[in-house]
């Protein structure tokens, strides 16, 4: 369901909006990130994700994201991780409280990814190298919660 600009602007204000990110990772343990276009986290490395829709599953928005934001349609493993309070100040005093489930999900890196308007690059990398770059310190939470069990 789409909610026009003004009206999804007084939501953010009143409410935490419900989302799902996905730490995708391939056979090899490579993670896919990707790097924002639109506020929150613009230009960051992030995972995919979004809103959950309204009558809709956060596993259903999951795979739904998936689809959305990276193209794929198949994965090979998917495993609900925990769920995170996330704060986002960005602009001039604008914040986002999400509440956000993390997913885990394994898929072929074969698979072309198709990125959709959210995002203007995608890229694959080891758990090593992604800590290595600057990153936002809500995505090493979800690594750790991935990796570091």
């Amino acid at each position: 369901m789409f909610i026009e600009e003004i009206l999804y602007a007084e939501i953010v204000k009143s409410m935490p909006i419900p989302c799902v990110d996905l730490v995708v990772v391939d056979q090899a343990d490579r993670i896919l990130l990707l790097k924002r276009k639109n506020e929150p986290a613009s230009n960051q490395w992030w995972f995919p994700g979004g809103r959950v829709l309204v009558n809709e599953l956060r596993s259903e928005a999951a795979m739904r994201k998936l689809k959305e934001e990276c193209g794929l349609s198949q994965c090979d493993a998917f495993e609900e991780l925990a769920t995170f309070d996330w704060l986002f100040s960005f602009g001039e005093g604008q914040r986002i409280h999400s509440i956000t489930t993390l997913f885990k999900v394994v898929v072929d890196s074969r698979d072309v990814i198709a990125l959709d308007e959210q995002s203007h690059e995608a890229r694959w990398d080891t758990l090593q190298n992604w800590v290595h770059t600057s990153l936002d310190p809500m995505i090493l939470k979800g690594f750790s919660r991935v990796f570091y069990k």
